[in-house]
């Protein structure tokens, strides 16, 4: 991204007119802070917080547990606040580094789902950040609405992490929790400004802009905040870019009235990194090239599968069949070539166990594996080069007008609007993939390949572009009741109705010749292309994957020209859009009896969705497109209550005793579909229970919390989990119509339509049950007036468990012994596959197969052959392996690390030599993650991650200047702690405990993580 000059004139002008406005006052220094009018006074809604009270690390009040201002003490749900000091002294400017010193929340690398991949977390899926919140999926929130835009802290005035379900914040939402962003809304105290700028390691630079004016005292008021980011990073081709500015106005036209009004627009332009490497398909192939030359390494192409002598060698596979439409067209990058691979060969590494180490070590048969070779290739290469990053525009806005009608009765009403548009291009899988070429032809029979015997980086690319839009209108009403009685206590009863409306299309694509050439789905890998580029070795500037970008409009590939486009997935799961209309009505009342001592908060939820599944059209070049057409659409409609009960009593006055429950909704999917009928996937069901202690310290300058906490969903929808269903019914069902429909035959043709409809339903996904249960403290203190802390611990256990469970029951599985599903198939003396029907439930699908099968003597499951080669009864076997495979390698705690601590503390000298400068320093644990379990059952664990951070800062005012300047440094990751973080061994029935890699290289893996090293930012700020 080119640097911009918008900040720098806002910058730039107010830093020369503002100061010269201020003076003109007579003011040389900041001046001393307004008292509050009487008009502030009135600021006190029930429907908002006054941040201004936040000091230090510590807040005092929050809108999370009830929706109405009340202060934490009386919080029965586990909410944490991080006020604007805490982001300050940080350095923080992404939701990533905020989470660092959460209590329980990560950020989601997909370490917590089985198998090796990060495709959920790199794509267009999420059209924000996704988070982990006790192990579960969590929301961000925008001023109390689900946000669909990503979030960034220079619009910030605070954030609230609020930890399990909560239906009175969210009755639809994910049941982890929630990250709330308060906005920096204008205020009619006074003017205000600062000015912020960042430099750092890496090429870091970050300019931001936050006025406040006061256009007419107590009345009128406008704010601007800007930002313009321009981050390199740590690895090669990486940047993270931002253009964003956000601006708010208040007016209050009388007392009692205050409207509110902010907005903001912007784009982020980022690399998208991932947090491993990439796949290794060479190693095996270069160490033999190193040892014996390119001669004995490369072979000429003849559509032939490689021979034993060139699997030792590392030649492990031929890239398709040279027959009929099939196709690989291959473009070269270096010289801009394109030429068709297929039947040429393929490099490949030690995870196939016909090849040879030079030394005669064996490879073994492993899944993928992963580049792990410092010595030949640096731990900061990306190989996805510059072609792979994400494209965001947003833009939202929101309305509030607060009306206090009389001293007990207020309103609300608020509309919010985002609209937001994520272009991803990106690979996925396995590429980009490092091999080695083999082949000394571009291609069977074509000319002499320069570059045989060279490594290279190549893969197809995608583009996944996600759009959003969500429209909310709230109305709320508050009343409040004091009896004056210590029995009958004073309560708050509000009440609020929304309407919510949102728009969701995402459409996945392939880079391909255009026309559909070769096969009539558009995007079918003979129509797709895959960009190379040949790297020079020892020059690590090339070592990175073909640049999409860099083919012409048009190639000619096999004698013929064609143009080039981006061809849409078939509709289905990663083709997708749907509208969601949904009513809310919410009541929430929260009590205090005993003179404050018992604070007791109830609420209740009712929310009507309708979910509109929207058709497609198609296009003759891109394929399958979403159509908004209603005509094509089809409705699911469901009504969902949830609730939430929580009671805090104050023993003392620095100790009370928090217990709290409650539900939520999940976010209804626009694609997933289900079994038995096929139809969209309900929402998931969340719980959760806390129940603790909390303290409240040093005259209210310490708080701390301490809670047991259980937290579910039910239901959640997956692919992971699926086994194949659709196809295997497809299937079986094909194989019986040719064997028992027609003349003759048990069923006509209109009969069997129906039959075979019921059986292959248009399911695509598996439900889960997610579980996690643990303990967490926090304490936040300004343990005097100079020093603040905040320290936290978690330990969460957490897992995936009754996967597929619908799908098992609409099959007729049995529960085994030893949690594994009833295996009915055996193979009898002739080696016949035979059914036992007694193995599966009467009224399941099997027992229905089973039945079909003895309708005529053609349909004999033990001979009925289905399209894969395979007889019905072998297809009922592999059904019941697969998911018993699938269960145990869904039902684990993938990717758990049970303990996390994390502390920062800050120290500011007020007076003597060091008057000024502050010092502070945070530390950041977390114990070793889950990466499988070895052949006895025992957890495999992989690496702790540890990390030191350091802040130092000097403020200071200069004479003729008004207000004070901020001179900060802060570094991350101090001691350069940059050991690598198993996340999975590269495993097999062949190698159930891992294996070692010949050449040194220690341990396989199929997946490891990479660790951020030493990061210094040097920030400036100036604040009047």
């Amino acid at each position: 991204m080119k640097r911009k000059n918008l900040i720098a004139f806002l910058t730039g002008s107010l830093a020369l007119t503002w100061p010269a406005t201020r003076a003109a006052g007579g003011e040389a220094g900041s001046p001393p802070p307004k008292p509050e009018s009487k008009d502030e006074v009135v600021e006190l809604s029930p429907f908002t917080v006054n941040t201004s009270r936040d000091v230090g690390y510590v807040a005092e009040n929050t809108l999370a547990g009830s929706r109405l201002n009340t202060q934490l003490r009386d919080t029965a749900g586990s909410v944490s606040v991080f006020t604007k000091e805490f982001l300050d002294d940080l350095a923080i400017t992404d939701v990533s580094e905020l989470v660092q010193y959460s209590v329980n929340s990560e950020m989601n690398t997909n370490a917590n789902q089985a198998g090796s991949g990060l495709n959920p977390v790199i794509n267009a899926q999420s059209l924000t950040p996704t988070m982990l919140i006790r192990g579960l999926d969590a929301s961000l929130g925008m001023d109390y609405f689900t946000s669909i835009t990503p979030t960034d802290p220079y619009r910030a005035d605070r954030y609230e992490d609020t930890r399990g379900p909560n239906s009175i914040l969210f009755g639809i939402g994910a049941p982890g929790g929630m990250l709330n962003q308060s906005s920096k809304a204008a205020t009619t105290r006074s003017d205000s400004a600062n000015l912020r700028f960042s430099v750092g390691s890496w090429d870091r630079g970050r300019r931001e802009i936050d006025a406040n004016k006061v256009l007419q005292k107590d009345r009128i008021a406008a704010s601007l905040a800007a930002v313009q980011q321009e981050n390199g990073g740590w690895r090669a081709f990486d940047y993270q870019d931002k253009k964003r500015i956000f601006g708010s106005v208040i007016f209050r036209p009388i007392r009692q009235v205050k409207i509110t009004a902010m907005g903001e627009t912007g784009r982020d332009i980022g690399a998208v990194i991932r947090a491993t490497v990439e796949s290794d398909e060479a190693l095996a192939w270069y160490d033999n090239r190193e040892a014996k030359g390119v001669a004995a390494v490369t072979f000429t192409p003849n559509n032939t599968v490689p021979n034993a002598a060139m699997l030792a060698l590392g030649v492990t596979a031929r890239d398709g069949n040279r027959t009929g439409n099939n196709r690989r067209a291959i473009f070269i990058e270096n010289d801009g070539t394109t030429f068709d691979n297929i039947g040429a060969f393929l490099s490949g590494s030690y995870n196939n166990s016909a090849v040879r180490a030079p030394d005669g070590t064996p490879g073994v048969t492993a899944s993928t594996l992963r580049v792990n070779d410092p010595r030949i290739y640096p731990r900061d290469i990306n190989a996805a080069g510059p072609g792979m990053f994400r494209d965001q525009k947003l833009k939202n806005y929101t309305l509030s007008v607060d009306w206090q009608a009389t001293p007990n009765l207020a309103f609300n009403f608020a509309h919010n609007y985002q609209d937001t548009k994520a272009v991803v291009n990106l690979m996925t899988g396995d590429d980009p993939t490092l091999r080695g070429d083999p082949n000394r032809t571009l291609g069977v029979n074509g000319r002499a390949n320069p570059y045989a015997g060279r490594l290279y980086f190549d893969g197809t690319w995608r583009r996944d572009v996600h759009v959003g839009e969500a429209r909310e209108t709230r109305l709320s009403a508050s009343y409040s009741l004091d009896t004056k009685s210590k029995w009958f206590g004073r309560h708050r009863v509000a009440a609020m109705v929304s309407q919510l409306s949102q728009f969701d299309v995402r459409a996945n694509s392939w880079l391909a010749l255009a026309g559909r050439p070769f096969n009539n789905t558009p995007n079918n890998v003979n129509n797709r292309i895959t960009v190379r580029n040949y790297i020079t070795e020892g020059s690590y500037a090339t070592y990175r994957v073909g640049d999409w970008r860099k083919l012409p409009a048009t190639i000619n590939f096999g004698g013929r020209d064609y143009g080039l486009t981006f061809a849409n997935e078939v509709g289905g799961a990663n083709n997708s859009g749907g509208e969601q209309e949904s009513k809310s009505m919410l009541g929430v009342a929260q009590s205090y009896f005993l003179d404050g001592k018992v604070v007791a908060t109830f609420g209740y939820r009712q929310d009507k969705v309708d979910v509109i599944e929207l058709g497609y059209y198609n296009d003759p070049i891109v394929g399958d497109i979403v159509d908004r057409d209603r005509s094509k659409s089809k409705t699911t409609s469901a009504t969902g209550f949830t609730g939430t009960a929580g009671v805090v009593y104050h023993v003392f006055d620095w100790l009370s005793l928090i217990a709290n429950r409650s539900s939520n909704q999940g976010v209804p999917s626009f694609v997933r579909k289900v079994f038995p009928d096929g139809n969209l996937a309900p929402s998931s069901k969340g719980t959760g229970q806390d129940y603790g202690l909390g303290f409240d310290l040093l005259k209210g300058r310490l708080s701390a919390k301490v809670v047991y906490f259980t937290s579910n969903e039910q239901g959640k929808i997956t692919t992971a989990g699926f086994g194949g269903a659709a196809g295997r019914n497809n299937r079986v069902m094909d194989a019986f119509g040719n064997a028992l429909v027609g003349a003759g035959r048990p069923y006509s043709q209109s009969q069997w339509d129906t039959i075979y409809s019921t059986y292959t339903p248009p399911a695509t996904a598996a439900s889960s049950e997610y579980d996690a249960k643990g303990y967490e403290a926090r304490v936040t203190a300004n343990l005097t007036r100079n020093w603040r802390l905040v320290a936290n611990y978690s330990y969460t256990d957490s897992r995936r468990q009754n996967s597929a469970a619908e799908i098992h029951a609409w099959y007729g599985l049995k529960e085994g012994a030893g949690n594994r599903l009833t295996q009915g198939v055996r193979q009898d003396a002739s080696g016949r596959f035979v059914v036992d029907p007694n193995a599966y439930a009467a009224g399941g699908t099997v027992a229905k197969w089973i039945e079909l099968g003895a309708r005529h003597p053609d349909a004999n499951l033990a001979t009925l052959t289905t399209s894969n080669g395979q007889t019905v009864a072998q297809e009922i076997l592999s059904l019941v392996d697969t998911y018993n495979d699938l269960r145990d390698d869904q039902d684990k705690r993938w990717g758990v690390r049970p303990h996390k601590i994390s502390l920062f503390t800050a120290y500011d000298f007020k007076e003597g030599a060091l008057k000024g400068f502050t010092v502070g320093g945070g530390w950041r644990w977390r114990s070793t993650n889950v990466i499988g379990s070895d052949s006895k059952g025992n957890e495999i664990t992989g690496k702790a991650i540890t990390a030191t951070d350091m802040m130092m800062a000097y403020t200071r005012k200069f004479s003729r200047l008004p207000g004070r300047v901020r001179f900060q440094v802060n570094i991350s990751n101090l001691l350069d702690q940059t050991d690598i973080i198993p996340v999975r061994l590269a495993t097999s029935a062949e190698v159930p405990d891992g294996f070692v890699l010949p050449g040194g290289r220690g341990v396989a893996y199929s997946r490891y993580d990479l660790v951020a090293p030493r990061e210094i930012r040097f920030t400036t700020t100036y604040s009047f």
